[in-house]
């Protein structure tokens, strides 16, 4: 903060190595809004690593342990429809601005690397490892950008291009996340012997749409996989792929159609209210949590949630209240979100009818509608990795739903990058337990290179 504005507090945690140090490693697990403390325990950090390095989380500014956001959500909660979605965004500075005037301006990527410096320097550490996953990529680049004397090595796992505007990225992660979801019914295809789904990705989907009705009284709209002439109904077999091709282009339609008659039918019912929709939804990024989520669809191992309820509010728990404040923030201060005025009526339908957890958020970005009311207050730092001794190693999966693999280049471009590409699913590679990946990084980290563009993905190291 300015001075004239006062000071904040910034919260960290330093795991020290077990043996001799070779060098401080900062991360930043993603988000924004990502916890960086708890990442420093929950991360699958290689035993190398946890041996000859320090491990830092600077935890963000905005979340507990630094200054926390004190936002008011009743700004937004309580503001009538039409601002809630062509003023969004200015709500939720409004309703941050209260308790501590001009912070909300203050949370940027940028900062969140001065932050980082600032914590270096009262360790008296010469230089870092700056690391990062997803948006943590941003930060690691923009900290390597702005402080390169003080950078060492740069991790960048599954980075994108930071200038596109959010549109632009929710359409990619939209994209990638129905690959994704095929991706993850093909897994299952290819255990049937365990799980008993079906032979075919649209099969398994069949069997989990199955369940999610029965849990909520109403059918799924996410999209459906690609069908082949297996799963063409015998009078249609004679058609072939061209037919197949066709229950393909058309599935999408009818899935959309069965959930609006099912509402229809069962006044009140939503997909939302489906356990098993919400563990696909949230396991879809991760391959180390497919198996566990497949034994829960197939009936072998239920998966409890708990008192876990899904709610259309913001949270209510004070920790993940600053937490979702915090993305918004961060986002919306620093990159564009233009209207797109036809993907309105699809966020609308999505949150409001739908409930549809693989579409909502990314038709929120694409409508303009999550920054809505506001403009950007700065641009992020111009990315250069130019004057680092030590080129970077980056990281992406060509499965990836979040940071699709189509996006990276505008990233390793500016910062010079060393890329390998892991061929699977998932996003953030290193310390996930692909043990391949570790093994490249932890060169990278003992010698400078790397002798690989390729790695195996999760289920084929």
């Amino acid at each position: 903060m300015p001075p004239e504005r006062g000071s904040i507090q910034v919260g960290f945690v330093r795991r020290l190595a077990t043996a001799q140090s070779r060098g401080t490693i900062f991360i930043n697990p993603g988000g924004p809004g990502g916890d960086a403390l708890t990442a420093v325990s929950s991360f699958l950090w290689p035993e190398e690593l946890t041996a000859h390095y320090d491990i830092v989380g600077v935890q963000p500014r905005g979340l507990r342990f630094s200054t926390p956001l004190d936002c008011d959500s009743s700004v937004v909660e309580d503001a009538e429809g039409t601002a809630q979605f062509t003023r969004f965004g200015q709500l939720m500075r409004d309703a941050c601005e209260q308790s501590y005037p001009g912070y909300a301006n203050s949370l940027t990527t940028a900062n969140v690397a001065r932050d980082w410096e600032q914590v270096r320097a009262a360790l008296g550490t010469e230089t870092i490892i700056a690391s990062g996953v997803s948006y943590g990529t941003v930060v690691a680049s923009t900290y390597a950008t702005l402080f390169p004397e003080h950078t060492d090595r740069v991790i960048l796992d599954s980075g994108y291009t930071p200038s596109a505007p959010l549109n632009r990225q929710a359409a990619s992660q939209q994209r990638g996340t129905t690959q994704a979801l095929a991706d993850f019914f093909g897994y299952i295809v290819a255990n049937d012997a365990t799980y008993h789904l079906g032979t075919t990705a649209l099969q398994v989907y069949g069997r989990w749409a199955d369940k999610v009705a029965a849990e909520s009284g109403v059918r799924p709209t996410a999209h459906p996989p690609a069908a082949s002439t297996e799963d063409l109904p015998a009078p249609l077999a004679f058609t072939g792929q061209r037919g197949a091709e066709v229950m393909a282009a058309t599935n999408p339609l009818r899935v959309q159609l069965e959930n609006l008659f099912d509402q229809l039918r069962n006044l009140g019912a939503s997909q939302s209210d489906s356990p098993t929709l919400h563990i696909t939804a949230a396991v879809l990024p991760y391959p180390t949590s497919w198996e566990k989520a497949a034994r829960h669809i197939a009936g072998i191992e239920t998966i409890d949630l708990g008192n876990a309820q899904p709610t259309d509010s913001l949270p209510t728990d004070a920790s993940a209240r600053a937490q979702g404040f915090t993305t918004n923030l961060v986002l919306c201060n620093e990159t564009d979100s233009p209207h797109e005025f036809g993907y309105g009526a699809a966020f609308l339908w999505s949150a409001f009818i739908t409930k549809d957890p693989f579409t909502v958020q990314n038709n929120q970005f694409r409508s303009g509608q999550f920054c809505s009311g506001r403009e950007p207050i700065t641009t992020p730092v111009l990315l250069d990795g130019s004057r680092l001794t030590t080129p970077p190693l980056q990281l992406q999966a060509t499965g990836d739903p979040l940071t699709p693999y189509s996006d990276f280049r505008g990233m390793a471009d500016a910062m010079r990058s060393h890329v390998v590409t892991v061929n699977g699913p998932g996003h953030g590679q290193f310390a996930t337990g692909n043990g391949a990946v570790d093994d490249i990084v932890m060169e990278y980290l003992r010698t400078g290179h790397i002798n690989t563009t390729d790695a195996p993905g999760y289920f084929e190291q």
